[in-house]
């Protein structure tokens, strides 16, 4: 979801209902229904519960693994499995988030405390926009917040800001996402729901809104799936069960 630019619409649709030598029509005067309220109701019912188990089952069809853990657990679920998956370079957006959630190691006052060059940060500014693909391309491990987990399809929702970029998420061997319990939600519809009413308020949205749907494949070649065939190798949803 991004802002649209209007620039010059008016002289546009003006120009292009005179070549076609109709008139332009009022929309207010064609106003949308749906045809059904679907979209909002579809798995509106369930529990925070029952959102997760759904998600759950969902998660193992696009070849993603969600663990379950608390606040109190998180730090020790990310060093396992970061342990797991080899250490190596891990690549972390500026996020407050992490410091809420009792991961202070994952912030760049812990760096430069601890002298551990394990870790790299997203570096904000359009200046350092090279600097973070290079960044990206030899991060073994990225770690970052989703805005939502939609339960019906897997996806998570992403948000691309100051802090952290489009190929923090995509570029890095393995893509460790951590989901709060509150923010599973029953589909897409209500992401696009959250967006729009920020929006309306005028608050302020990222310049990008990505829903990702575990890691990258391919089935073009042969019919075959190929798993992170252009980018992460795999990705891990953990789900902050008590928040």
């Amino acid at each position: 979801m991004t802002n649209i630019d209007t620039q010059n619409r008016e002289s546009f649709l003006n120009n292009l209902t005179e070549k076609l030598g109709i008139e332009r029509q009022n929309v207010a005067e064609h106003p949308f229904y749906p045809i059904n309220d679907l979209p909002a109701t579809t798995l509106q019912d369930k529990s925070s519960k029952e959102l997760l188990e759904i998600a759950k089952k969902r998660v193992e069809k696009i070849n993603t693994n969600l663990v379950e853990t608390t606040k109190a657990q998180l730090k020790d679920t990310i060093d396992q499995l970061t342990k797991e998956l080899g250490q190596g370079k891990i690549l972390l957006p500026i996020d407050e988030r992490f410091a809420e959630y009792g991961l202070e190691q994952f912030s760049k006052e812990h760096r430069l405390e601890s002298a551990d060059d394990q870790l790299m940060f997203w570096e904000k500014g359009a200046e350092q926009r090279e600097t973070n693909i290079a960044n990206a391309e030899r991060a073994n491990i990225a770690i970052a917040f989703a805005e939502f987990l939609l339960a019906e399809s897997g996806s998570i929702v992403v948000e691309t800001n100051a802090g952290q970029g489009r190929s923090l998420h995509f570029l890095p061997q393995h893509y460790i996402s951590i989901i709060p319990m509150s923010k599973i939600v029953p589909r897409s519809t209500q992401a696009a729901a959250y967006y729009a009413k920020k929006q309306e308020k005028g608050e302020k949205v990222g310049s990008a809104i990505h829903f990702i749907s575990g890691p990258s494949n391919s089935g073009d070649i042969e019919m075959q799936l190929v798993v992170g065939l252009h980018g992460p190798l795999a990705v891990y949803y953990i789900v902050v069960t008590d928040m």
